[in-house]
C-alpha cells in the first residue's frame, strides 16, 4: 500500500538523501534547533505524551484559527513571505516554458476516447470504477450519491454511484472526493448531503471504513475562514482519476439530470409499470419549470411525469490513458492539499498527499506543508511505483505487455528532468527571470519574431492590463504565468498532421499529443492566477484555417477592452479569424451551438428572471449587438458577419404516454401517477436518500422516536398507495400480458410501451434515423380496438401529451479544422476563463494519426480524434444516427478507453456527407433542417425565445398571459391532432436557429438589486 507515516517521519524515500540530511543539519545550526537536543529538548520529549503538551498544541491551533481574521487586511497572505514567493516564481518559470502558459507540458502517447452524452459516459465510468484497485480521485461541481450510472434503475440498482464506491472502499480502494461547497441560499445541490452520504456508507468496524473522504470547499464560516471566504465563485472542474491508470475529464458531473441518450427523451411515464422508469426521483428534472428541491431526498420531486417533460441534456467528455493522467492527478493533489491547508488543517481525518515527481524541494508545487504541529499523516501517491502505471509522465518504451521497466523512470533522457521539463525550458526561464530583474519583460513566444506585429507583441508587459488578466504584481509579489494580452493575441495552428498526411510516430498508449490547461488562482488552489484555458482558446481559434466549431453552455466574451464588465478575449480571436479569412478570400465558418436560455427556472417575463435575462443580454452583446460585438467588429472591417459566423440552439419534442387507460387507473384508484413515481423512488432508494442539516453528518431526523415513527408511517403509506394504484391496472383496461418475463415492457429505446394500444413511452426517437414518423405512431383510438368512450375523444386526448423543451447544451467543447480539440469544464464566460473566478480544468488534444478526408472538396489530412468526434456530433444534431437502447453494455463507445476504440459509423452514406465540414450539400442540410425545425416548434408550441418577439408586449402576445398554459405543451389545443402529428413529421434531428433578434428592442437586464455594479460579474 501507500507510503504512510506519522508526521515525525520525513516522508517519501527520495527525501532522505545525504544532501537533505546535510541541509537539515545546517538549518538546525542556523536556527538553534540543535540546542533542543539538550536538556530542554529532552524535557519537551517527555511532555509530548501529556495533557500539558496537548493543551499547548490546542492553544496554537486556536491561535491560528483566530489569526485568520488578519487575512481580511492582508489578502495577499499566501504570497507575501519569501518561501511563498520562491514557490510562485518556480511555478511561473515552469508555466512560461509551456505552450499556453500552462502548469502542464505537452505530452505524447495518449489514448483518448470521446463520450457523447451521459449514457455512454456514465456506463464507461461505472466499468472503470468497478475495476479500481488502489485509489480514486473524484472532483465535481455537484455529486449525487444516488445517481444511477446505468438504466433503467429498477433493474440496475447495483450500479448506483454510492453502491459502486462502497464496493470499491470495501476492496481497500482509497477514495478522495472534492466537491464544491455551495452557498445554500443560492444553489440547491446540497454538498452537505453528498459528504454525509459517502462518509456514512460504511460503519466503523466494517471493511472499508474510513476509505472514503470528502472535502467541501470553499468555506463560508466567518470564524473559521474569515478573509479567505468566497461567495461568488465555484469549483467547477469535472474529472476522475483511477489508480493512475485511467482518467476522465469533461463537462459531465456525476449528478442528477445529466444521464441522457442521443435521442434525448422528455417523457418518462410508463403505463406498463413504473419499474420501467428511466429517470427516477429527482433525476427527472426540468430547470426551466422547477429547480432541484431538497436534493438529499429523492422522493420529494414535485414535478409530475404525467404532466411535464424533462429537460434533455447534451454533453461531451473524454477518457484518457497515458501520461496526461499525471497532470490531472497533480492538479487534484494540489487542490486537495490546498483545501487541507485552507479548511481541514486541524482535522485528522484528512491527510496531506505527496506525489512522485513532486517531492523534496518540489513538494511545494503541490501545496504540501509541514507545520510544527501537523494533524493528519503524509500519504505518498501513487501507492505503487509510477513507472508501471499508464500515468507515468516520463518517456518510456513499453514492452509487449504494455508495462515498462523500472529504469525507464529513473533514467530519463538527458534533455528531460524528473518532472518532464527540458533543460532548454529551465535555461530559458532562468534567463527571462534575470531579464525581468533588470526591467526587461519578454512574453512567451513559440519562435523568433518575424514581423513588426510580432515584435510589437513582445513589448506588451504581461501585467499591463490588471483588470483583464486579474493579476497585480505589486500585490502578488511576483509575475504570474497567465501571459497577459500577448498570450491572448498569439495564434496556434495545429500541424501535427500535415497536408500530405504524414504523421509523427505514435508513442506510448495512443497517438494523441495532449496538454492539460486550467483556470485556477489563489482562492481555489493557493496559486497565482493561471488562465491557460483562455490562452489556449484564443490561440487555437486565431490560428484556425477552415472552421471553428463550439459547443458551450454560455457564450459571454469580449473583442477588446470596451465591453466591461466582460474581459475574456475569445470573442476577439473569433473576430480576427473571420476577418483574416475574409481578407485572404478563404471559405471559413464559425459554428456555435449554445442553449436558447440558461438553465434557470422561471418565466423570462418575471422580475425574478432578471439575472437570467442579464446573461442572455451579455450573450447577445457578445455575438451581434453593438459595435464591439463580434458581428460589429467584422462589419466594421468591411465584411458581412453572417457569411462567417452562425449560431444555433438544440430543441427536442416528445409525447408523454399518459394514455386514457392510465388516466382511468388514476381515477379508479384515487392515486395520482405522481404519487406512484415518488413511491418508486423511495423503493429503489431505500437507503441513503434522506437529508442532513449542516456538515456535521447528522440525519435530517434527530433520531427521536416520534420522527422515526413518522418516517416509518410515511413509507408504509406510500407503499400502500402504489399497491392501490397497481391493483386497478386490469380494471382500467391496461392489460400488459405481453410484458417481458423480467418485468420490462418492450421498446428498448423508449423504456416500454402501452402494449394494449402499442403507444410507446417516448417518441423522441422519431427525430432520429430509421425511426417511424410521429404520424405513424400508435395511440388509443387509432388501432380499431374497443375503447372506453369515443375513439375520436381518445385520439384528441393525445394532444394533451405532446411536449417540447430546449435541449440543454452543457458540453464545453472546441474543435478546429478537424485537427485539434479542447474539452473540459470551462464555459465561455469570465467566470470560467479569467482564472481567478471559477476553477476549471480542460485538455487540449491533437491526433498524430492521420485520417484521409476532405476540406472544401479538396483532399485533406484530418486528425482522427477531432474529425470522428465532430462527425458524430453533427450526425446526432442532424438526426443521422439511430436511437440508442438503454443498455450500453454492448456499445463500444460506452466502454473505458483501452477496452475498445470509438466507432463513428465510418463509411456509410451519412458519414460521407459529414466528412467534409465545408461541403455545400452538408451546409444546405444543416441550415434547412434548422430552419424547418425552428418553424415547426414556433407553429406548434410557440417555443421561446423567438425572433418574432422583440419587446415584452410582443412576448405577451406570443406566449399568452402568464399561467394561461402549461409550460412546454402545445400552444393551440384546438388544432386537429393529425395536423400536430404531420407537423412533427417534419422535424429531423435537434438543430434550431438561435433567435438573435429576441427582445432586441427591450431593456433585458434593468439595473437594480439583482443586476448592478457589484453583482454583474456573477452573471458574466
Amino acid at each position: 500500500m501507500g507510503i504512510t507515516g506519522n508526521t515525525s517521519h520525513v516522508g517519501a524515500e527520495e527525501q532522505r538523501t545525504p544532501e537533505n540530511v546535510a541541509a537539515r543539519a545546517a538549518e538546525e545550526e542556523k536556527t538553534g534547533e540543535k540546542e533542543n537536543r539538550g536538556f530542554m529538548g529532552k524535557l519537551r520529549n517527555k511532555l509530548k505524551d501529556t495533557h500539558l503538551y496537548d493543551a499547548k498544541v490546542g492553544a496554537i491551533h486556536l491561535k491560528h484559527r483566530i489569526g485568520k481574521f488578519q487575512n481580511l487586511i492582508n489578502t495577499n497572505h499566501r504570497h507575501d513571505e519569501e518561501h511563498e514567493q520562491v514557490t510562485d516564481a518556480k511555478r511561473t518559470a515552469i508555466a512560461e516554458g509551456h505552450r499556453f502558459q500552462s502548469f502542464a507540458p505537452e505530452r505524447d502517447g495518449n489514448k483518448i476516447k470521446w463520450y457523447i452524452d451521459g449514457r455512454d459516459y456514465f456506463h464507461a465510468v461505472s466499468v472503470a470504477l468497478e475495476r479500481a484497485k488502489e485509489v480514486i480521485y473524484l472532483e465535481d461541481w455537484w455529486i449525487s450519491p444516488e445517481l444511477f450510472l446505468r438504466r433503467p434503475p429498477y433493474f440496475t440498482q447495483e450500479w448506483r454511484l454510492d453502491k459502486v464506491l462502497k464496493r470499491a472502499a470495501e476492496r481497500g480502494v482509497k477514495i478522495y472526493i472534492i466537491v464544491y461547497k455551495e452557498v445554500a441560499a443560492a444553489i440547491t445541490c446540497n454538498s452537505a448531503h453528498t459528504k454525509n452520504a459517502f462518509h456514512t456508507l460504511i460503519k466503523e468496524g466494517e471493511p472499508g471504513y474510513g476509505n472514503i473522504r470528502v472535502m467541501r470547499h470553499p468555506d463560508h464560516n466567518v470564524f473559521e475562514n474569515a478573509g479567505d471566504m468566497t461567495f461568488y465563485w465555484a469549483h467547477h472542474e469535472k474529472f476522475i482519476v483511477i489508480d493512475y491508470e485511467l482518467a476522465f475529464i469533461g463537462g459531465l458531473d456525476l449528478c442528477f439530470g445529466r444521464w441522457d441518450s442521443r435521442q434525448h427523451p422528455l417523457s418518462d411515464a410508463h403505463p406498463a409499470g413504473v419499474q420501467n422508469e428511466v429517470f427516477p426521483g429527482q433525476d427527472f428534472n426540468n430547470n426551466r419549470i422547477m429547480d432541484f428541491q431538497s436534493v438529499e431526498d429523492w422522493k420529494t420531486n414535485e414535478l409530475s411525469k404525467a404532466e411535464y417533460g424533462r429537460m434533455p441534456w447534451h454533453d461531451v467528455a473524454m477518457g484518457v490513458i497515458g501520461p496526461c493522467i499525471y497532470d490531472i492527478a497533480e492538479h487534484f493533489v494540489l487542490r486537495w492539499n490546498f483545501c487541507k491547508r485552507d479548511k481541514y488543517k486541524r482535522d485528522e481525518r484528512y491527510d496531506w498527499l505527496t506525489l512522485t515527481g513532486r517531492t523534496g524541494d518540489d513538494e511545494d508545487l503541490i501545496g504540501v506543508q509541514r507545520p510544527k504541529h501537523p494533524v493528519g499523516d503524509y500519504v505518498h501517491h501513487p501507492f505503487n511505483p509510477i513507472q508501471f502505471k499508464a500515468g507515468n509522465p516520463f518517456p518510456v518504451n513499453l514492452d509487449a505487455t504494455g508495462g515498462s521497466t523500472p529504469d525507464d523512470f529513473h533514467d530519463a533522457p538527458e534533455n528531460v528532468d524528473e518532472h518532464g521539463y527540458t533543460e532548454d525550458q529551465h535555461t530559458r526561464t532562468r534567463w527571462e527571470k534575470n531579464m525581468r530583474e533588470h526591467g526587461i519583460h519578454m512574453p512567451h513566444m513559440h519562435g523568433e519574431p518575424e514581423t513588426s506585429s510580432q515584435i510589437e507583441k513582445q513589448e506588451i508587459h504581461q501585467q499591463e492590463v490588471t483588470h483583464h488578466t486579474g493579476n497585480n504584481a505589486s500585490k502578488e509579489g511576483t509575475i504570474t504565468a497567465s501571459g497577459g494580452k500577448a498570450a491572448k493575441r498569439d495564434e496556434y495552428t495545429s500541424n501535427m498532421v500535415d497536408a500530405e498526411g504524414s504523421t509523427m510516430p505514435a508513442r506510448g498508449y495512443g497517438s494523441l499529443h495532449a496538454q492539460l490547461v486550467r483556470s485556477s488562482a489563489d482562492w481555489s488552489s493557493g496559486i497565482l492566477t493561471e488562465q491557460s484555458i483562455q490562452n489556449a482558446y484564443c490561440q487555437v481559434i486565431r490560428g484556425a484555417q477552415h472552421y471553428v466549431y463550439i459547443e458551450n453552455q454560455f457564450f459571454i466574451t469580449a473583442t477588446g477592452e470596451k465591453q466591461a464588465p466582460v474581459h475574456n478575449q475569445i470573442g476577439g480571436a473569433i473576430a480576427d479569424a473571420c476577418i483574416r479569412a475574409a481578407k485572404e478570400g478563404r471559405k471559413f465558418r464559425v459554428i456555435i451551438v449554445i442553449p436558447a436560455i440558461p438553465g434557470f427556472a422561471g418565466d423570462l417575463r418575471d422580475d425574478a428572471a432578471t439575472g437570467t435575462r442579464a446573461i442572455m443580454d451579455y450573450q447577445y452583446k457578445s455575438i451581434n449587438r453593438g459595435e464591439e460585438s463580434i458581428f460589429g467588429k467584422i462589419r466594421a472591417a468591411g465584411y458581412n458577419p453572417e457569411d462567417y459566423m452562425f449560431v444555433f440552439n438544440l430543441r427536442s419534442y416528445d409525447r408523454i404516454n399518459k394514455t386514457p387507460a392510465l388516466k382511468k387507473q388514476e381515477e379508479e384508484s384515487g392515486v395520482k401517477y405522481h404519487e406512484v413515481q415518488r413511491a418508486q423512488a423511495e423503493e429503489i432508494m431505500s437507503s441513503g436518500v434522506h437529508g442532513v442539516e449542516g456538515e456535521g453528518g447528522s440525519s435530517s431526523s434527530d433520531g427521536e422516536g416520534d420522527d422515526e415513527d413518522t418516517e416509518r408511517r410515511e413509507k408504509k403509506r406510500m407503499k400502500q398507495r402504489k399497491r392501490q394504484f397497481e391493483q386497478q391496472r386490469k380494471e382500467a383496461g391496461s392489460d400488459f400480458s405481453d410484458a417481458r418475463a423480467d418485468g420490462r415492457a418492450p421498446g428498448g429505446t423508449a423504456g416500454g410501451m402501452d402494449t394494449k394500444h402499442g403507444s410507446v413511452d417516448s417518441i423522441a426517437k422519431d427525430a432520429m434515423l430509421g425511426e417511424p414518423k410521429p404520424s405513424e405512431e400508435a395511440y388509443a383510438g387509432r388501432d380499431g380496438q374497443d375503447t372506453e368512450g369515443d375513439a375520436e375523444d381518445s385520439r384528441e386526448q393525445e394532444k394533451e401529451n405532446f411536449v417540447q423543451e430546449e435541449l440543454y447544451i452543457h458540453g464545453k467543447l472546441l474543435i478546429v479544422d478537424d485537427r485539434i480539440a479542447i474539452c473540459g469544464s470551462s464555459n465561455i464566460n469570465d467566470r470560467s476563463q479569467l482564472g481567478f473566478h471559477d476553477s476549471e480544468l480542460a485538455i487540449v488534444m491533437e491526433d498524430t494519426q492521420p485520417m484521409p478526408s476532405l476540406m472544401n472538396g479538396q483532399p485533406y489530412a484530418a486528425g482522427h480524434h477531432a474529425a470522428t468526434l465532430r462527425r458524430m456530433l453533427w450526425r446526432e444534431h442532424l438526426g443521422l444516427l439511430t436511437a440508442q437502447p438503454l443498455d450500453a453494455s454492448e456499445d463500444p463507445n460506452a466502454q473505458p478507453p483501452g477496452d475498445s476504440d470509438n466507432v463513428w459509423d465510418g463509411g456509410d452514406e451519412h458519414d460521407a456527407l459529414v466528412s467534409d465540414p465545408l461541403n455545400d450539400d452538408l451546409w444546405d442540410m444543416w441550415t434547412s433542417r434548422a430552419t424547418t425545425n425552428t418553424k415547426v416548434f414556433r407553429h406548434l408550441f410557440h417555443a421561446d425565445p423567438d425572433d418574432n418577439v422583440k419587446n415584452f408586449d410582443e412576448y405577451d402576445a406570443f406566449l399568452g398571459a402568464k399561467g394561461s398554459r402549461k409550460a412546454g405543451h402545445l400552444y393551440d389545443m384546438f388544432q386537429p391532432v393529425d395536423v400536430v402529428r404531420q407537423e412533427l413529421d417534419k422535424i429531423k434531428g435537434h438543430l434550431v436557429w438561435m433567435p438573435l433578434e429576441f427582445l432586441r428592442d427591450a431593456n433585458m437586464a434593468e439595473k437594480g438589486m439583482q443586476v448592478n455594479a457589484y453583482t454583474e460579474s456573477i452573471y458574466t
